[in-house]
């Protein structure tokens, strides 16, 4: 049986207490923002992207030259080049360079999700693209919300709803009741997508 199973704050990684055994493939979720930023850099041409575990790295990494996007409770740190807005990541500013990343959540999940299983990136940008790639390695696939500072949020559960039900449509069975909760909650915002866009622009202070 294919599975999928979601996790819904990465305080579930370090137990662990994820259900699916090995090997599964892991999809990290950071919708606001770091998942969404990657995303978006690979698209605009990014060589490559290394997430950093604390603010002590970003100045190693920027003394090496690389271009450096990091935040701290979504506050663009002084020293770097980028915060973790996707629109930061255009093609003129990332084409062709390695970048250093680091922020509150997303990057500190990613290197967690390491020691357990093969890591992906999602977010809303590449739901169908990357569920497709992972359908073909015939694995299950444990989904990973971000959260913030280590509690569930809002749009990581969303997304992670997104993905579930994409993967029940191809095949996939949930085994646990918090893919169900992700699921349920994205069906109901589905309905209501912009009431759901203006609360998470209002939580991020943002309009991107």
């Amino acid at each position: 049986m294919l599975s999928v199973e979601v996790v819904l704050s990465p305080l579930f990684l370090d137990e662990p207490k994820v259900i699916t055994k090995p090997p599964f493939n892991s999809i990290v979720i950071d919708v606001l923002r770091a998942t969404t930023s990657i995303c978006t850099a690979f698209m605009n041409g990014a060589k490559e992207i290394i997430p950093l575990q604390n603010e002590a790295k970003t100045y190693e990494y920027k003394n090496k030259g690389y271009l450096l996007a990091a935040e701290r409770d979504g506050i663009k740190l002084p020293h770097a080049d980028l915060g973790n807005s996707a629109d930061e990541f255009s093609i003129n500013r990332v084409r062709g360079k390695s970048i250093a990343y680091f922020t509150t959540n997303g990057t500190k999940t990613i290197l967690r999700a390491y020691s357990i299983a093969e890591v992906y990136l999602g977010s809303f940008l590449n739901i169908r693209a990357l569920a497709d790639h992972l359908i073909q390695e015939n694995k299950p696939i444990v989904l990973i919300s971000s959260g913030w500072k280590d509690f569930p949020n809002l749009e990581d559960t969303i997304c992670a709803g997104a993905f579930v039900q994409y993967l029940l449509l191809h095949g996939y069975q949930c085994i646990e009741d918090s893919a169900y909760i992700a699921l349920d909650l994205w069906e109901m915002s589905n309905n209501n997508l912009e009431a759901i866009k203006k609360l998470l622009i209002t939580r991020d202070f943002t309009t991107n």
